[in-house]
């Protein structure tokens, strides 16, 4: 019975740390997206007759950095939810220390996961023969 409870506590603790993982890889990338739109955005500043083009291209900086902070949110709550650490404590104290824990988890691999997908991506931009 003890094995069956741990087995389906692993499987648990890896759906959460898939999911947590997946909206980390969805917070970089959206952030790209978001810095994507601002260059945009910046481009098409000051240029006659552009407006509405600049109108359009603001909303969707805004619409990024939110689908950006959003995965970001979701990657903290599903990251808090499958750390381990502080089960003997109190209800209040143990959500605040994972909930710190799963801040700085979530912000090192989302910015880990988009500094190694910035340098693949500026690799394979760049010909090695010239």
């Amino acid at each position: 019975m003890k094995a069956a409870i741990h087995r389906q506590t692993t499987l648990h603790i890896w759906v959460l740390g898939t999911i947590a993982v997946l909206l980390s890889v969805a917070s970089a990338f959206s952030y790209f997206l978001h810095i994507g739109q601002g260059i945009v955005v910046g481009d098409l500043l000051g240029l006659p007759g552009r407006e509405a083009d600049v109108a359009l291209a603001q909303h969707r900086y805004t619409y990024w950095l939110m689908a950006c902070l959003t995965c970001l949110t979701g990657s903290i709550v599903t990251t808090a939810l499958a750390l381990p650490y502080y089960a003997d404590a109190s209800r209040p104290a143990r959500f605040i220390a994972r909930f710190i824990l799963a801040s700085i988890f979530s912000l090192a691999s989302t910015v880990l996961i988009g500094v190694v997908s910035f340098t693949i991506i500026t690799a394979l931009h760049h010909s090695v023969v010239r």
